[in-house]
């Protein structure tokens, strides 16, 4: 065969022709340790990475697990002194048990703050103590978004101010003391959203944890501690006015209480405890969206069918392990403008049939379901006689209804599904126009 004629080609880059922000943007797109490594590739793409506008360093899982392995610190601190973007918008930094016990992670805090930074987020899980963070942090005109994530120090200085702060996360952090949380949370005066995680057993040197943010719409608390025995000393208190959103999962038996809340639009219950209801009616009473998780007993509901909710228009309920039946009908008598309810099992590990189920027929009819309640929805339906029992009560009395849907609890006998969900269809329904969905 004649010798094949090979042509050179010479390839164009012309990646590396394009202008310099363009580059930035695609640099975006990689994880940091890649986007660093192009700095290899030739002498164009030397500098490109030190003017990412945002950095991301986070510890691998497998580090978390093994202390043994080298943390990602090396790498972030060596980066962070190379790095020369004159605006850095966003650094999430998180560091496990491996980074070295003299890290001076705050000195990169100081220059993110001198770099104008709008989004931090920062989570120490190394093996020593809390750690101060830069007073100069405190003061950040830009920092819009914060998030402080275990052993760190929270010491907020007088007269320090975070201006536009609308974003505050807190995750296991410890407080040097209530003065200081205090003095935090006053001093964003705009507020928007707080996220709280706690674990009251590791204690965090506070007792009253006072949340006075007029601003405030968003507030999600959270209390891991499921050992604690009831204690007077600790309780949450909340005093905050134009809260539309209420998020609250306590496993602990702290105190709580909430007052001042005439705007409340949604809430969710998971506690242990549940405060005085007699100073709170009114802070609760205007709610739209209620969600009661029953964790260890019908208290929450029992408690709540004491309020008038002339607003309330989706209910949910999570029974859980907690007999629900019969305290829910009063908290429906005072709620007549319900449209939704949702009753679900989905949270519920143990077996269903230990859990207690009353049902007494009820001699009157909630004015909801005779005049508004329009969507039924019923998950994981065991086929317990209390169940069958109440959803013959909901099908013959309420007059509005346009959806019912159910969900079948999963059975090991073959057929079984099927036969209830006959059994379903077969029961008596007042409202004829309504669309049954299994």
């Amino acid at each position: 065969m004649p010798e094949a004629k090979i042509e050179e080609t010479v390839c164009e880059d012309r990646i590396s022709a394009l202008p310099e922000d363009l580059l930035v943007t695609i640099l975006l797109l990689v994880p940091i340790r890649d986007a660093v490594a192009t700095m290899l590739l030739s002498k164009r793409w030397r500098f490109i990475w030190m003017m990412l506008p945002r950095l991301d360093y986070k510890e691998s899982s497998d580090n978390d697990n093994d202390p043994s392995k080298k943390s990602i610190w090396w790498f972030f601190d060596k980066s962070m002194e190379l790095h020369k973007a004159p605006i850095l918008e966003v650094l999430l930094i998180k560091l496990g048990p491996g980074c070295p016990s003299d890290a001076d992670v705050g000195k990169w805090l100081t220059k993110a703050v001198d770099r104008q930074v709008g989004v931090l987020k920062f989570e120490l899980c190394w093996s020593t103590g809390p750690t101060r963070l830069p007073k100069s942090l405190y003061t950040c005109e830009t920092l819009k978004e914060l998030t402080l994530s275990h052993n760190i120090l929270v010491d907020f200085p007088s007269f320090a101010c975070l201006p536009s702060l609308s974003t505050l996360e807190l995750f296991y952090v410890v407080y040097k003391d209530e003065a200081s949380l205090f003095r935090f949370l006053s001093s964003c005066p705009v507020l928007d959203l707080l996220d709280v995680k706690r674990n009251t057993k590791h204690h965090d040197n506070v007792n009253k944890f006072s949340v006075k943010v007029p601003s405030l719409q968003f507030f999600w608390y959270e209390n891991c501690d499921y050992t604690s025995l009831p204690d007077t000393a600790r309780c949450l208190t909340i005093d905050t006015p134009a809260l539309i959103d209420f998020i609250i999962a306590d496993y602990s038996r702290d105190s709580w209480s909430f007052e001042n809340i005439p705007c409340l639009e949604k809430a969710f219950f998971d506690v242990r405890s549940f405060p005085d209801i007699d100073k709170s009616k009114t802070s609760i009473s205007g709610v739209l969206s209620l969600t009661l998780f029953m964790m260890t007993n019908e208290a929450v509901l029992v408690r709540c069918s004491t309020i008038n909710f002339s607003r309330l228009i989706k209910l949910t309920i999570y029974p859980h392990n907690s007999d629900w039946l019969e305290p829910l009908l009063p908290l429906l008598e005072n709620a007549p403008n319900l449209k939704d309810l949702l009753v679900t099992y989905e949270c519920t590990v143990w077996p269903r049939d230990r859990i207690p189920l009353s049902w007494n027929q009820p001699c009157s009819v909630p004015r909801c379901m005779l005049s508004h309640l329009e969507i039924f929805e019923y998950r994981k339906y065991g086929a317990r006689e209390e169940e069958e029992e109440f959803l013959t009560y909901i099908f013959a009395n309420s007059k509005c209804l346009k959806t019912v849907t159910i969900s079948v609890k999963p059975s090991s006998v073959l057929g079984k599904k099927e036969l209830i969900i006959e059994e379903l269809r077969n029961i008596p329904r007042v409202s004829t126009s309504q669309l049954l969905l299994f």
